[in-house]
């Protein structure tokens, strides 16, 4: 949307930092690693522009930082909030007229379709963002307090963006939103992801529609119901459910472990063969041995296909924060790295069934590409050969796996 908003003004935007008048760079504060990482980058950027170069920061590192970043970094020239990026074409003006410019609100702000948007991922596929913000809270996340709250975006504006990717080419439409499955609730007082499924589905050459981010909590049968009879819905799910075992469940803030049981089972039965991601936490507060044994035995048993994890941060301003049993980093260490290596060994078997097999391939660059149960730069890829066109499907057989989790055809 930045990039779109100054394009649209007539700036020309360059990757280089040498070549460019103003410099912008979008920050994350999700968690210390995520705030290390941008802080990394503002000073790689200080060390390395000129005098007359400008420097414009953004996101959620100014949201939650606020002034404090001047302090920190008094070579920035503007801040701006997670919600502020619609000012974008002001600030640049202002900075470059040697004003120093600090706009952080409450976010609030909605984009709707009329908003030029530049598409940076390869031309097969596109992210489709359904809404913004987030009123799970959730005991250890940042994210209301950085995003404000759940905001969908009207279904019109979803579904013009949509045909609007479709006619530049795009074939995968992935939704994201920090909840997906709570789509339409905060507008409608009902959940209305199955509503919008059924819209995009009737753009012709959309052919993929992945869902990132579904809660357990909001997953309903009716949304089963429309996963398990659309012909482009990828039989692909999401669903993070951070750990197994109810006493941290409830610490979190989080569903029991049975809700989300109850929908991997039901997910299975309707929709054989469908592809299941999730993602996990170790070290909360008061995890013991036999709390982290239960999810290694419930990831074990469940056999999700990918699996992604993160050892607790605590953040300050969270709830988890003042909890009592902190767990020691080299525990929780230990137990990421046990958790993954288990899971890798699932994903490797699982990908060995896959061999000898026929997908289709959806191509990102020429000599590799994703199929509809591996979603683009989060799970696996495939390897090919022979060079194709980027944004082409093609049917491929996989012949053999490179490491645990790539395939090769």
């Amino acid at each position: 949307m930045i990039l779109g908003k100054l394009g649209e003004e007539g700036y020309t935007l360059t990757p280089s930092l040498k070549d460019a008048d103003v410099i912008i760079v979008n920050t994350c504060s999700f968690i210390d690693e995520a705030r290390e990482e941008s802080y990394r980058v503002i000073r790689r950027v200080i060390s390395r522009k000129s005098s007359y170069q400008k420097l414009i920061v953004c996101g959620c590192l100014p949201q939650l930082e606020r002034r404090k970043l001047f302090l920190r970094f008094p070579e920035i020239n503007a801040l701006l909030g997670s919600a502020d990026f619609y000012q974008i074409d002001e600030v640049v003006k202002k900075v470059v007229q040697g004003r120093r410019v600090f706009s952080v609100h409450r976010p609030s702000f909605l984009y709707d379709s009329n908003w030029a948007r530049l598409v940076s991922t390869p031309p097969g596929y596109a992210y489709l963002k359904i809404a913004e913000g987030c009123s799970n809270n959730c005991s250890y996340c940042l994210i209301p307090k950085l995003r404000g709250k759940f905001r969908s975006r009207y279904l019109k504006d979803v579904v013009k963006e949509a045909k609007d990717l479709a006619q530049m080419g795009v074939k995968e439409l992935i939704l994201i939103a920090q909840d997906t499955t709570f789509y339409g609730e905060d507008k409608r007082g009902r959940f209305f992801l199955s509503s919008l499924l059924k819209q995009l589905e009737l753009i012709d050459s959309i052919q993929w529609i992945r869902i990132l981010y579904t809660h357990p909590a909001h997953f309903t049968h009716s949304l089963i119901r429309v996963l398990a009879n659309s012909k482009k819905v990828c039989h692909y799910i999401d669903l993070p459910l951070q750990h197994t075992h109810n006493a941290i469940l409830h610490q979190m803030g989080r569903p029991s472990f049975e809700t989300s049981k109850r929908i991997i089972e039901e997910l299975r039965e309707k929709i054989p063969g469908i592809v299941l991601r999730t993602t996990l936490m170790v070290g909360f507060p008061g995890e013991r041995a036999h709390h982290f044994d239960k999810l290694l035995k419930d990831v074990e048993r469940i056999r999700f296909d990918w699996l992604g994890a993160f050892v607790y941060s605590p953040q300050r301003g969270t709830p988890a924060y003042s909890l009592n049993h902190q767990v020691s980093l080299k525990v929780k260490k230990d137990r990421y790295l046990k958790l993954m290596e288990l899971q890798r060994g699932i994903t490797q078997e699982k990908n060995e069934q896959r061999v000898g097999k026929r997908y289709p391939i959806l191509v990102d660059r020429e000599k590799e590409g994703h199929t509809e149960f591996q979603a683009p730069e989060i799970d696996g890829k495939v390897l090919f050969q022979q060079p194709y066109s980027l944004g082409d499907i093609f049917n491929g057989k996989i012949t053999g796996l490179k490491g645990s989790f790539d395939l090769v055809s």
